[in-house]
């Protein structure tokens, strides 16, 4: 052997030895941290039922309990906690439980323990279930106060939860949440969310995603909120006197005290039930939302209905004491037509009357029991332009009358004149209560008569009851003919105002279907009596 080559031996050795070492050491340091961080984690090991159960309930005011609890250490750390129950501190513990979850997984990595204290990756729940008692239910958290959290977790997934809101009257509110999934969830910032669900009133689809917090404990009601939604299939029969299923689109934005919204709603088969015509509905609206108490201002609102544009501001809201909430709505309409909003109302194969119209409205509709059109309350005014009559006997009924007030024959008219007479200048003023509408001041011309009239239309049974007064270009005895005109003719001057023609007190009795207009005999013995 010669000596280059027993050089090369002593060197590979020295190198083999060094290499060893080098590993040597190296695993030493490996089994030292191991011992160390296993130390430090029997130690401080996040994951024992004691710690979760401090950290729940420093971060709720809950006092939590698990029916079964055991950590978890391959392939990642963590725990699983069964049969999970929240409940309220204080007096408020006579409630049922806040929070009950089925089964409930928490999650993180071995890097993370030592790089990112504090941070989970992954909470999933099963059989997640939240019970909120009905509004204004007093709760008393007994002085507690959170303690704040430096836990960060990557993403909670809560699919399959439930969520029930008690009423002081009625069922309560369920709400079915499909899926939710949280992300980037800290105190100190916002956390982002995606939600499918179904709605419980109206009973619908919602999804919608955004962001959410970070949570204000002092006042919730500051705690920022923003996103985008769809809200469909969304069924207004459950609300008695309407019906129609609703889709619509939106976004939001601000505090959850106050939140701005916008978007638009489509209802392709709108109907107020009692008449039973379906409409097209459609509308783009902005609103504030208090997500505190779910109380809605309406800045403003413009459906369409039919070709007929509505607008709208209210606001929806509950008060003390009061069970629901009631719906305070002003509208506005400026050159639509009559029959497109009668439409919405009133029974029959069309609309009784047509024309042009403008009107503003008040309308209240408060919660409780009975239908749409008892529980309305509606104050307006109203004015109709070129107003005639869709039933062909009733429209006849106007053109006599005109022909008579004008003291013209059939053979007279100008061939040229429109064939029937429209009412113009029709206006007045209405109260609606308990399905009767109530007029005023209300009052209409047929060419060579003026009648100014008040009663009562009861737009359940589509009885009238109008009483009042009508002035004619002609006397009494021109508007008949025949032996009927001379038997009237001594009562021309009883009836004879300072100008030519009459002033006749009349009314207009009956329904709808089956009107009786005629003088009013009571009233003409009261004036003859004068």
């Amino acid at each position: 052997m010669t000596s280059s080559t027993q050089a090369l031996r002593n060197t590979s050795t020295i190198a083999s030895r060094r290499i060893r070492r080098v590993v040597l050491i190296v695993a030493c340091i490996v089994l030292a941290a191991l011992i160390f961080g296993g130390a430090a984690l029997a130690t401080h090991w996040p994951f024992s039922q004691a710690r979760v159960t401090q950290s729940l309930q420093e971060t709720f005011p809950t006092r939590v309990s698990f029916g079964k609890f055991y950590a978890t250490y391959f392939p990642n750390p963590g725990c699983v906690a069964e049969n999970v129950v929240f409940r309220r501190l204080g007096r408020s513990a006579d409630l049922p439980p806040a929070v009950t979850i089925g089964r409930m997984r928490m999650e993180a990595r071995y890097s993370d323990l030592f790089l990112r204290p504090g941070y989970l990756a992954r909470i999933i729940t099963e059989g997640f279930r939240v019970e909120v008692p009905p509004i204004g239910t007093p709760l008393d958290e007994a002085g507690w106060k959170e303690t704040p959290s430096s836990t960060r977790i990557g993403e909670i997934i809560l699919d399959g939860s439930n969520l029930t809101v008690g009423r002081r009257s009625g069922a309560p509110l369920v709400f079915d949440i499909h899926t939710l999934k949280l992300t980037d969830v800290g105190r100190n910032k916002p956390l982002k969310y995606a939600l499918f669900m179904n709605n419980a009133l109206p009973t619908g689809e919602i999804r919608a995603h955004g962001e959410f917090g970070p949570w204000n404990s002092d006042d919730a009601g500051q705690t920022s909120a923003s996103g985008e939604y769809t809200f469909d299939q969304a069924d207004l029969g459950n609300f008695d006197g309407i019906s129609g299923k609703l889709a619509a689109t939106g976004k939001f934005a601000g505090v959850l005290g106050h939140l701005d919204t916008q978007g638009k709603i489509a209802i392709p088969q709108f109907m107020v039930t009692h008449s039973e015509h379906p409409v097209r509905v459609d509308s783009a609206y902005r609103a504030v939302v208090d997500g505190t108490n779910g109380d809605v201002t309406l800045q403003q609102v413009n459906p369409a209905v039919l070709k007929t544009r509505i607008s709208a501001i209210g606001r929806i809201a509950g008060s003390a004491g009061q069970s629901g909430k009631t719906a305070t709505v002003d509208l506005n309409v400026e050159q639509g037509r009559i029959q497109d909003v009668l439409w919405l109302f009133v029974r029959g194969k069309r609309p009784p009357f047509n024309g042009n119209t403008s009107f503003r409205a008040h309308v209240v509709i408060p919660p409780g029991d009975g239908g749409f059109l008892q529980r309305v309350r509606l104050t307006g005014d109203f004015g109709i332009l070129g107003g005639e009559f869709a039933k062909p006997s009733t429209q006849l009924a106007v053109d006599t009358l005109s022909e008579k007030a004008q003291n013209q024959t059939a053979s007279e008219k100008n061939a040229d004149d429109d064939p029937d007479a429209v009412l113009t200048n029709l206006s007045g003023h209405v109260e609606l209560t308990g399905g009767v509408a109530n007029f005023r001041d209300f009052s209409f011309e047929v060419p060579g008569a003026w009648a100014h009239m008040h009663g009562t239309y009861n737009l359940t049974s589509t009885a009238i009851d109008l009483h009042g007064t009508l002035k004619t270009q002609s006397e009494l005895s021109q508007m008949s003919t025949g032996f009927k005109s001379a038997l009237l003719k001594p009562f021309n001057g009883l009836f004879k105002k300072k100008h030519a023609g009459a002033v006749l007190p009349v009314h207009l009795l009956g329904t709808y279907h089956a009107p009786e207009a005629g003088l009013d005999v009571m009233a003409a013995a009261k004036d003859a009596a004068k």
